[in-house]
This record gives C-alpha cells, sequence and structure tokens, in this order.
C-alpha cells in the first residue's frame, strides 16, 4: 500500500532529470571555445652536436675533446705539468767531434725545438779536470758550439733559437778522479721544460681499468 505514491512519482523524477540535463548542456554551450595557438618558434639552437652535453645555444668550445670534463660553456677543463727534455753527450778526451752514437739524441732535441718554436735553448759544454784551465775553457767552448752548429745546419733551427756556453771543469758532474768520472765529465748538457696543459677527463666506472 506504501508503494503506490512511489510509483505516481516516477514520471516526475523523470522529467526533472531531464529539464536538469537540457540546462546542464545548455550551459556548457554557451562556453567560449578555446582555440590552440600556432606552435612556437625555436630560436635557440638546443642541439649537442659534439655530445658533451651543453646545447649549441651556449657552446663555446666546439672541439672539445669528447669524454673531457667541462664548465657550463662546453670548454674542457685542464691541468698543466712541467714536462723536462735533457740532453747529455759525452766526448772523448781532448775532442770536440760529435760521436755518431749522439747524432739521435741531437735529432731527438731538433724535433722537440720544432714542435716548440717559441722555446730557446742554450748548450752547456763542460770538461774533466784534466790539463789545464785555459785549455777545457776552450774545449767546452767548442763542444757546446759543435751541438749549435749541427742543430743550425743540419736540422735547420734559427740561429737566434740557439745559444752556447763553455764552462771548462767549473762544474763537474763527477769529482771522483777516475777515468770513469772523467769520461762523464767530457760533457754537453741541453735541459729544457715546458708547461703541458691536458684535459681533464670525466671519471667513469671503467677509470680505475683505464688507468691500470
Amino acid at each position: 500500500m506504501n508503494k503506490l505514491p512511489l510509483i505516481k512519482a516516477l514520471p516526475v523524477i523523470k522529467l526533472s532529470l531531464l529539464l536538469f540535463g537540457t540546462s546542464l548542456l545548455s550551459a556548457c554551450a554557451g562556453n567560449n571555445i578555446v582555440s590552440l595557438e600556432s606552435s612556437v618558434e625555436q630560436l635557440k639552437d638546443l642541439n649537442d652536436y659534439d655530445r658533451d652535453g651543453v646545447i649549441q645555444a651556449r657552446e663555446k668550445c666546439a672541439d672539445t675533446v669528447l669524454g673531457a670534463s667541462i664548465d657550463n660553456n662546453g670548454c674542457g677543463t685542464q691541468r698543466t705539468y712541467i714536462e723536462p727534455f735533457k740532453v747529455d753527450i759525452k766526448f772523448a778526451n781532448n775532442s770536440y767531434s760529435i760521436p755518431l752514437s749522439a747524432l739521435p739524441e741531437i735529432q731527438e732535441l731538433a724535433r722537440f725545438l720544432e714542435q716548440k718554436p717559441e722555446l730557446r735553448v742554450i748548450i752547456d759544454g763542460h770538461t774533466s779536470k784534466i790539463g789545464t784551465a785555459e785549455l777545457n775553457q776552450i774545449l767546452s767552448d767548442e763542444r757546446a758550439k759543435a751541438v749549435a752548429s749541427v742543430l743550425v745546419n743540419d736540422f735547420n733551427i734559427a740561429t737566434e733559437r740557439i745559444s752556447s756556453i763553455g764552462y771548462g771543469f767549473d762544474r763537474l758532474a763527477d769529482f771522483a778522479d777516475s777515468a770513469a768520472a772523467h769520461a762523464n765529465n767530457r760533457r754537453i748538457m741541453v735541459e729544457l721544460s715546458e708547461t703541458v696543459s691536458v684535459d681533464n677527463m670525466m671519471w667513469t666506472i671503467y677509470t680505475v681499468d683505464q688507468v691500470q
């Protein structure tokens, strides 16, 4: 007996829902439709051509060594160290003739100077402590000049880059009075050093294996 009023009310409920839905659709239809803007023009080059993690728009060092540690501008960080280059040529007693065995060492020095055109070299001549100071001074001068001459005439190193000086026996390498000591003192010496810059490489899981 209580179900009768509910059955009579169903048409009224359906009508209400229909009217509500119609009004909702009308409200939606009245809203402004938002149109999408055209695609934004890309002004910066976002490519990373040298694969160093820095986009081209910020890249200032395009030739960075692959795998090197870099700064925010794509430039590799470097470390410096001093690289020594030493020449030690021995001479026969009372002679300033360059032994044939010394030519490869002089050639290596010439190659080094060719690669570093900003460097100048001083060739030091020395003798053993046998004979007079005057004779040994001349001998040491001639030994240094002999090597300088080979660099200039045989390897085309500019004359203004080469200097020579003789020290006689004032700078002995070995103070013993023996044949071996005297042979060690009959020499010319060339010592150069340059500052070398190398790229710092990024640490990876393979770094330890590479060091070993």
